[in-house]
């Protein structure tokens, strides 16, 4: 899935939780070795200097790909799409803070919505479920950018979620306010 729908959903799910924030962070943080190397590869790269390419949209390809077969990017990605490895950290997350929400167990939570949407998404590029200690790579029938596996039908479907939650929001907003209002006008 993409990285900002991770976010917007857990946003959605969490957002009248404490540490919404962290739910938060905690979805996006599988993905944040992607920004972050996509930054470092450019810079090294010299990446701005795109626009003097002959092809510019070859060399962006070329960029994005180099990203994937990094070998940094490999590992952590592997390591924070893995239930094993969200697994420890969560029982170390219980044993250092207890079972009650805190920030660290809302960004488990958070990771873990992350690590089980992308199970339920990815198709060609699924990742090890139980990496290291497992090569089981778990192929959905569904992929968010793959037509060959519903991406369209995924896309539409997700887009129009997201839409009626928005407006679910807005109309809660507006109806909250003007409870609030006929309550300070009484």
């Amino acid at each position: 899935m993409n990285t900002l729908h991770h976010g917007y959903w857990t946003f959605f799910a969490t957002r009248k939780q404490r540490y919404t924030g962290w739910f938060i962070f905690g979805s996006l943080s599988p993905d944040i070795v992607y920004y972050v190397m996509f930054l470092y590869l450019s810079v090294r790269r010299q990446a701005w200097q795109v626009m003097d390419d002959a092809d510019p949209m070859r060399s962006l390809f070329g960029l994005v790909h180099d990203l994937f077969e990094h070998p940094v990017v490999f590992i952590l990605r592997h390591a924070g799409h893995s239930l094993f490895i969200w697994g420890i950290f969560f029982v170390l997350v219980l044993i250092w803070k207890g079972r009650s929400l805190s920030v660290w167990t809302a960004f488990s939570y958070g990771w873990l919505g992350h690590v089980i949407l992308d199970i339920l998404t990815h198709h060609d590029d699924a990742v090890p479920m139980f990496y290291p200690i497992s090569s089981y790579t778990f192929k959905s029938p569904v992929s968010y950018w793959d037509d060959d596996h519903y991406a369209n039908v995924f896309s539409m479907v997700n887009t129009m979620l997201i839409a009626v939650s928005l407006l679910y929001l807005l109309f809660s907003k507006i109806r909250k306010k003007r409870r609030s209002q006929k309550v300070h006008d009484s």
